[in-house]
Order: C-alpha cells, then sequence, then structure tokens
C-alpha cells in the first residue's frame, strides 16, 4: 500500500530545536524515536503548521525560532507527492520582518484556509487524550477543527461568526450607535450562526454514523451535542424564523452585552457528551485511561475515513505523537491495520523501537537527537 498523498521531504531551520535538519526518503509509515526533548514531537508540530491554526501544540508562532538565532527566524518545507504530480509547501517566519511571515505554494503565496485544498493533516498528542475531561469549550474547539477538515466552509463561517461578533461588541461602546447598522450586524450574524449550528449537527450525525463502523478490540462512542440556541426549539429547521428569533434576543441582550464587553446569547455555548457507547451507558469522562485513547483514536480515525470520502479518495497525512504508549498487541494490530486501510502516510513519535516491532515493512525509522 502507498498513501495517495505523501510527504517526501522535510526540511526545517532554525525551528524549536532543530538548526538545520534535513529528512528524506520517506515511507508509508515514518517512526521518530529518541529521548524525550529530542525533537521529535517539535518535527511533528512544524508539519501540524500547514493546517490551519496554530499546530499541535497551539502555541505562538514567536516561541518557535530556535533558541541561539537572535532574528527570531525560521523556515519549514514540505516536499509532497501525490498520484499527479509534485508540490512544495513552504512556511517562512521572522519577529523581526512581519513581510517574511508567509506560506507559499510553489512560490505562490496562499493563506491558512487555503492549505486545506491541498492537504489535510490530522494529529493525536498526550494532551488530546484528555479531551474527554475537558470544558466543553475546550471539547467545541477540538469538534470544529475536525469539522473543518470534512467542510472547508466550517472554517470561513466560524471565522467571519468571530469578526462580525467583534464589530457588534466594539459598537456597542459607542453611546449613540448607529441603530440601523447593528440591526444589520445582528441579523448577519444570526444568518451564520444558523449555518454553523447546522454544519455542526451534520458532521456530528455523519461521524457518529462513521464511528459505528468502529470494530472491537477499539472502542466506539456517540458523541452529542446541543446548543443554548436549541432553546428556539422547532425554528433551528426554518432559517427565517431563526434568523428573526435570534435577532431579536440579541437585540435584547445588547445592554447586558454592553455591561459584560462579551455576547451572552451565542452558538458558541453549547453542552457535548461523549459517551462509550450508543445505548449511553457510560460517560467517556468515567472510562479508564485505555478506553478514553481508544475512544480518541476511533474518532481521529473516523474522522480521517470522511476526510478521503470526501476528497474522492485522497487521505489526510496523521501525526501520532506517543500514541502507541499503554495499547496492548490488539490494540496496535488494529490500528495499524486501519491506517493501512486508510492510505494515509503516518508519522509517530515514541521513545523506543520496540513499540513497533509489529509494524509492516512500509516503514522507516529516524533516530533524534537533541542537538542544542
Amino acid at each position: 500500500m502507498n498513501p495517495n498523498v505523501s510527504i517526501e521531504k522535510i526540511t526545517l531551520i532554525n525551528f524549536r530545536n532543530h538548526k538545520n535538519t534535513h529528512i528524506s526518503d520517506l515511507k508509508t509509515f515514518i517512526v521518530l524515536t529518541g529521548e524525550n526533548g529530542s525533537g521529535k514531537t517539535n518535527l511533528l508540530e512544524a508539519i501540524s503548521l500547514f493546517a490551519p491554526g496554530r499546530g499541535l501544540k497551539n502555541t505562538q508562532l514567536n516561541e518557535m525560532p530556535f533558541l541561539k538565532n537572535s532574528e527570531g527566524y525560521f523556515e519549514i518545507k514540505l516536499e509532497i507527492k501525490y498520484d499527479t504530480g509534485h508540490i512544495i509547501l513552504h512556511r517562512r517566519f521572522s519577529n523581526e520582518d512581519k513581510r517574511k511571515n508567509f506560506i507559499t505554494l510553489d512560490e505562490e503565496k496562499i493563506n491558512n484556509s487555503e492549505l486545506l485544498n491541498y492537504i489535510n493533516i490530522l494529529w493525536v498528542t498526550p494532551i488530546m487524550e484528555k479531551i474527554m475531561l475537558q470544558s466543553n469549550s475546550e471539547k467545541r474547539s477540538f469538534f470544529d477543527r475536525l469539522n473543518f477538515n470534512v467542510n472547508n466552509n466550517h472554517l470561513k463561517n466560524l471565522s467571519k461568526l468571530q469578526r462580525l461578533l467583534k464589530e457588534r461588541l466594539s459598537l456597542l461602546k459607542k453611546i449613540n450607535y448607529e441603530s440601523d447598522w447593528m440591526h444589520i450586524l445582528e441579523h448577519k450574524i444570526a444568518e451564520i450562526s444558523f449555518v454553523i449550528i447546522n454544519d455542526r449537527m451534520n458532521f456530528m450525525k455523519i461521524l457518529n454514523h462513521q464511528l459505528s463502523e468502529i470494530k472491537k478490540p477499539f472502542t466506539s462512542c456517540l458523541i452529542e451535542l446541543v446548543h443554548e440556541l436549541d432553546s428556539l426549539g422547532e425554528f433551528l429547521d426554518d432559517k427565517e424564523k431563526f434568523v428573526s428569533k435570534y435577532s431579536s434576543a440579541l437585540e435584547a441582550k445588547r445592554a447586558l452585552d454592553t455591561e459584560l464587553n462579551k455576547t451572552t446569547h451565542t452558538i458558541n455555548k453549547v453542552n457535548i457528551s461523549i459517551w462509550n457507547n450508543n445505548q449511553r451507558d457510560i460517560e467517556a469522562k468515567n472510562c479508564s485511561t485505555g478506553e478514553q485513547k481508544s475512544i480518541l483514536l476511533s474518532i481521529i480515525i473516523s474522522v480521517a475515513y470522511l476526510i478521503k470520502n470526501k476528497n474522492l479518495g485522497r487521505s489526510p497525512i496523521l501525526l501520532l505523537d506517543e500514541a502507541m504508549a499503554h495499547l496492548d498487541d490488539m490494540h496496535k494490530e488494529y490500528l495499524f491495520k486501519e491506517l493501512s486501510k486508510l492510505e494515509s502516510q503516518v508519522l509517530f513519535s515514541g521513545v523506543s523501537r520496540d513499540l513497533f516491532t509489529n509494524i509492516t515493512d512500509q516503514t522507516v525509522f529516524f533516530e533524534m537527537k537533541n542537538i542544542i
């Protein structure tokens, strides 16, 4: 099995503890081994920066340059192969010169959201294994990120909503704001909110269906998402009525929102429950650590299939940081089997090669060494 999209070469210059790193001759499965602090996760983070957002560590770009590089500058380059050709993605960043902060595809500048037209990258990190225990806000962000990999417009709509909400709050601060413009803003907020709610619900529907295909020994799950605005009841099925109802609700909250300097009635207020099966017997937050890791991997595998189906067979690239730890042989064997079926290129990290003894011959190992 060969992935239908794969990274052929990785170049890191002045990134984290990688002063000048070049990795090539990559196969379907790439395993990065080495002691803690050797740069395994840093390399995965560099790749994750070619997905919209702030990467798998969720940190600011100005924290990423090589510590001994006084200019605060880094470069990341990925040479990517498709069935039909090659592209080069290049990311540059400089604290000193903002004109050097951009992403290019074959030397043509593109923006973050455009990356999804060429490559999808999913990841699993140790901190994500706690998603079942995190707040509803953190869960919402987690599933929104997965959603916009399946529906590119979801990212654009979320960004648009944030701009509109910010503009409304800025307008509310003015003593004599334009009432007509406020009505227009609130109408736009209601319209885009209707779209986002329905996109979220549709995503949960297809994700839950895909999760139902997960086989043992992995643990499947059922995800339920309820918006605060579900209180609008039947209006969620009628855009015109929803927009009218929600616009009126925003108008009624103007005084309170001005006082608190935030939008108190928003679609970002949600309640998300993750159950360990369709019978809703146990919430995932009450499952064992092993079951929670199994559920997380099941979610990522399921989303990877949704991405592949949506992209007419183009698989996502997966980054699995320390994901093999605490998995028994049965879980490892099932995971490798599913990853092979996905036809995804996968980069793993682990302290020891012993964690990957039953992996296929489509694997290349790289030992990372701390170079600081």
